[in-house]
């Protein structure tokens, strides 16, 4: 392998665009191996919704709440732990409202099992069987988290017959039709309702939405447990652990990483321009007129914002600049942050469990399958959603730094908020969306309205500002078979690698797609030290 460049200020082996989780995933492994790179972040602080945020003053959190799927090689390899990062494993990980009893999600599988089989006599076994279904059919795939997904039609065409039916279910059916043929209860469906769409806009009943099921079986076929308390052996997520310090301790300890191996990074250095000289990728231009120079770009950001603003068209086509920013952004992310003076009560909990046991867990409300429909219809029709789904925690419970002393920061994920309104317009609609969703939560939590003593309201538009989420998209595109599996973002562009040398992708846009699993970064730096090597053996 070359050695690392020398020369001025300026000039490096690899360049990374945007310091969001995968960016500096990315920046931390070429460092390790030895390459002088650059991280330049447009904001002024990094991790993108990883990263800490100050909401009120003394309250500091992510806007994402959980690392279920954070990638457990990564943790390894990376060597975070020796950085400072130590999980917090709550038990139990989940409490999801259903109306009269709340499901507890505890460590122990005996117990979900009995109150799976609570909602309808023999459903553990059913859930259990399309969970194995599902994992089996991962295995035929031939499809790795590691590497960049085959097409789909590569895929049926090598499964063997019996796998066909489930893969046309999955791919081309329905998260609703999948559900109901395997399950009885709808508490169970909503379980993993929740867990295949939380942040789609696309409801239950549409075609592909079963797609969602398939990232843990494809994460275990990608790397089989060695040991029988891994993690991802339960499906539903949160069971990796809480970050101590919040989710931007993660940030924190990758930083550190790529720092200490000799990385550059660079805050409020936003990107204007990719350089180049037509056959391949030479550096960048700062929208401060700066320019840096290297033979390896990598974008970490959105891939309509590369295709659209940073490229030309003789950089990569005009094609594949007009297909690529043309990918519609569906975004419909809203972001509460509570300030509370003690933890709440719960409704529905189960006799023996009190309010301080699960106050560590993620709450989840969607307490059916045609509650989640309706809330994407609503989206869907530019309304904010009357049923709003949300994913909250409080994380000043396992953290207590991230509040001020006897205080409380609850974090709440809502969807769907749409990007675009039918009518009026965010500037408005956030105060009164935002209480509306305390209202709803308050049938789960009924004095959480007395508890809280400051809140902060993100709609879509200013999560848009704040962390340059496109539309408000967390996941940098829909997660749905045609936009996630071998064409993501494009076609010509599936690989990590672009139609110009040097330039390469990475961050949300890119396979196995968003959520916080370090995957894109990772798997990036794979492609940019192998063509590294090639070109140099």
């Amino acid at each position: 392998m070359q050695k690392p460049s020398e020369g001025a200020a300026g000039r490096y082996d690899a360049i990374i665009v945007g310091g969001g989780h995968n960016g500096l995933v990315c920046a931390a492994y070429l460092a390790k191996a030895g390459l002088k790179v650059l991280v330049a972040e447009a904001r002024d602080t990094l991790g993108g919704p990883c990263g800490t945020y100050e909401f009120m003053p003394g309250y500091r959190c992510a806007i994402t709440n959980s690392p279920g799927s954070f990638e457990p090689r990564i943790v390894a390899e990376l060597e975070l732990e020796r950085y400072g990062l130590r999980f917090e494993r709550a038990d139990p990980t989940v409490v999801h409202a259903f109306p009269g009893r709340a499901f507890i999600g505890w460590r122990d599988r005996a117990a979900v099992a009995a109150q799976l089989d609570a909602f309808a006599p023999g459903e553990a076994a059913r859930y259990q069987e399309l969970l194995g279904r599902l994992e089996t059919l991962a295995r035929h795939l031939g499809v790795s988290l590691y590497e960049p997904a085959r097409g789909l039609a590569a895929m049926a065409r090598d499964l063997p017959a019996e796998q066909q039916r489930l893969f046309e279910q999955v791919v081309m059916g329905s998260l609703r039709e999948l559900l109901d043929g395997a399950l009885v209860s709808d508490q169970a469906k909503a379980l993993l309702g929740m867990v295949a769409l939380n942040a789609t806009l696309a409801p239950p009943s549409a075609p592909g939405t079963a797609i969602g099921l398939m990232l843990r079986p494809i994460s275990m076929a990608s790397s089989p447990p060695a040991a029988a308390d891994d993690p991802r052996g339960v499906a539903l997520r949160g069971s990796t652990g809480l970050p101590v310090g919040g989710m931007g301790a993660i940030i924190d300890a990758i930083e550190a990483v790529c720092l200490a191996h000799g990385a550059t990074v660079l805050r409020e250095t936003r990107v204007a321009r990719v350089l180049h000289d037509g056959e391949r990728a030479n550096g960048i231009v700062t929208a401060a007129g700066d320019s840096h120079h290297a033979p390896v770009v990598i974008s970490a950001i959105n891939p309509k914002t590369l295709f659209g603003d940073l490229v030309d068209d003789r950089a990569v086509g005009a094609a594949l600049r007009r297909e690529a920013a043309a990918v519609p952004m569906r975004g419909s992310a809203f972001k509460i942050a509570l300030a509370l003076d003690g933890l709440p009560q719960y409704r529905g909990l189960p006799d023996g469990v009190g309010a301080a046991a699960i106050a560590g867990s993620q709450f989840r409300i969607a307490h059916s399958l045609g509650y989640i429909e309706r809330a994407v219809a609503d989206g869907l029709a530019g309304m904010p959603s009357q049923g709003p789904i949300m994913w909250g925690l409080i994380p000043s419970v396992t953290s207590p730094g991230v509040a001020p002393p006897g205080r409380h920061l609850m974090s709440i994920n809502v969807w769907h908020a749409p990007y675009t309104l039918r009518e009026g317009d965010w500037s408005t609609e956030t105060e009164r969306f935002g209480r509306h969703c305390i209202d709803v939560l308050a049938a789960f939590m009924p004095d959480l309205p007395a508890r809280i003593v400051d809140h902060r309201f993100i709609g879509p538009r200013e999560l848009e500002a704040e962390l340059g989420l496109v539309g408000s998209h967390i996941t940098h595109g829909d997660m749905l078979p045609g936009a996630l599996i071998g064409a993501r973002p494009h076609p010509a562009a599936d690989d990590y690698r672009t139609p110009l040398a040097g330039l390469y992708l990475s961050g949300a846009g890119t396979w196995p797609g968003g959520y916080v699993t370090g995957l894109p970064g990772h798997n990036t730096s794979r492609a940019v030290l192998a063509d590294r090597q090639a070109a140099h053996q």
